[in-house]
């Protein structure tokens, strides 16, 4: 009763400033990440989303955890394929050609894709569950990860200095 010009004012600053996150735009880098993050955790998974968007959500998981995964295989495989090159002899001026075919990426990328679905449809909770799904951990450890700071330490050293 008192409070409720205060509730009406949280809540419009609340709905402008994640308005994004709140109607799962995906256009918008910021609410992609946090979407993201939140359905790579084993805790929340799509239990969060309402169920109207969980298809659409699911489907940009898969090809988040896709496009990750690819793009750290593409770069081992490359680095790999140099390392082999350069062992056995065989000069290709820097080029780094790939041997692999293209069948061999359709299946892993498709064995990805089934390892973000099972994921998404496995009722374990737990965090050490990502262990058995490399792909999601590796996309987790992306979205989930804080950022260091230096502030608490630098101010548990000056307190040192001082007393």
């Amino acid at each position: 009763m008192y409070c409720m010009l205060l509730v009406s004012s949280l809540l419009c600053g609340l709905n402008t400033r994640f308005s994004s996150m709140f109607n799962y735009d995906f256009s918008v880098p910021e609410a992609r990440d946090a979407i993201l993050a939140a359905v790579s955790h084993p805790t929340h998974k799509l239990k969060c989303l309402p169920p109207d968007n969980r298809s659409e959500v699911s489907q940009a998981f898969v090809e988040a955890v896709t496009m990750m995964d690819t793009a750290s295989t593409t770069v081992a495989e490359s680095t790999s394929s140099q390392l082999i090159a350069g062992l056995e002899g065989d000069d290709d001026c820097g080029y780094g050609e790939n041997n692999c075919s293209s069948s061999a990426v359709a299946s892993s990328t498709s064995q990805i894709k089934a390892e973000a679905m099972n994921f998404l449809s496995d009722a374990d909770k737990s965090l050490s569950r990502l262990h058995f799904f490399p792909a999601v951990q590796r996309l987790f450890l992306k979205f989930n990860t804080a950022l260091p700071s230096s502030a608490p330490v630098s101010r548990l050293f000056s307190s040192l200095l001082r007393g």
